[in-house]
């Protein structure tokens, strides 16, 4: 409980009060959807078409929060999300994008708080098996461990600047189709590859419990993208060749046909 409590009280001290709205809205703007998108590479669309207006962060028309806006016409979309982003840097610099008027807000962090990227790294090039799997090892830790906290951080402040806002936390993919063979260079063996499968497991579920503790909604999008792994006969994501930092981001298929539905589904409940 402390770990989730510490992250909870800095973002008070970053965020603020939450704006005071000086009026009730009528019904035309209770009815009226105002979208903010906050979170990493995986919500700005990393892997696949970026905006080079959006600089260092990588936006792009792909992404699934702007293909969602462009299919639902919203009353306002921003989108602050940034390739790299932790839940820390969330809190200090994308939470504040949030208005009192903001009823729905997507989040997509984590990853980079367990280190998923360097995990990854270590995996494609160690001599050893031993030597990635202790780094996944570590990584799972980190993701039981501390991204719930971070992720609650976020969602708190949210929560102060938008209390009645509707939050749904898409989660990650497995990168990997299941199975011995892979015809695809560049990435771990079959033992690796399965090993980094679980730790995406690990953190989705960590997420998803943090999520349901502070009234979030986690969106698990891994049932979405099964059969469309790499090593995979039509995978959506970029294999290792892509490059940084396109390599293990959703392709635009990934995220048109993959994120998209899920978010559409979710957004859709009452």
């Amino acid at each position: 409980m402390r770990r989730l409590l510490v992250p909870v009280l800095a973002v008070l001290l970053l965020v603020g009060p939450a704006p005071v709205a000086l009026a009730a809205p009528g019904p035309s703007a209770r009815s009226a959807t105002h979208y903010v998108a906050l979170g990493d590479s995986y919500a700005a669309g990393v892997g696949a078409t970026s905006d080079p207006a959006s600089g260092e962060c990588l936006r792009g028309p792909d992404a699934y929060p702007a293909l969602w806006a462009q299919r639902r016409a919203p009353a306002s979309f921003t989108s602050v999300a940034c390739s790299g982003a932790t839940s820390s840097e969330v809190v200090a610099r994308q939470v504040r994008t949030v208005a009192a008027d903001t009823t729905l807000v997507t989040i997509t962090v984590g990853g980079n708080d367990t280190g998923f990227g360097p995990v990854l790294a270590t995996c494609s090039t160690a001599p050893d098996d031993e030597t990635c799997l202790r780094a996944i090892r570590g990584g799972e830790r980190i993701a039981e461990l501390f991204a719930p906290g971070g992720l609650i951080s976020v969602i708190v402040g949210v929560r102060l600047q938008a209390p009645d806002a509707r939050i749904l936390v898409l989660g990650y993919p497995r990168l990997f189709e299941p199975g011995p063979a892979c015809d695809v260079p560049g990435v771990p063996n079959a033992t690796r590859r399965a090993a980094l499968n679980r730790a995406a497991d690990t953190l989705d579920d960590a997420l998803a419990d943090a999520a349901q503790r502070f009234r979030g909604q986690f969106v698990d999008v891994r049932d979405a993208f099964a059969g469309h792994g790499l090593c995979g006969a039509d995978p959506w994501i970029n294999p290792p060749g892509a490059g940084s930092p396109a390599a293990y981001h959703p392709t635009a298929a990934g995220y048109r046909a993959g994120y998209l539905p899920a978010l559409d589904a979710a957004a859709a409940r009452p």
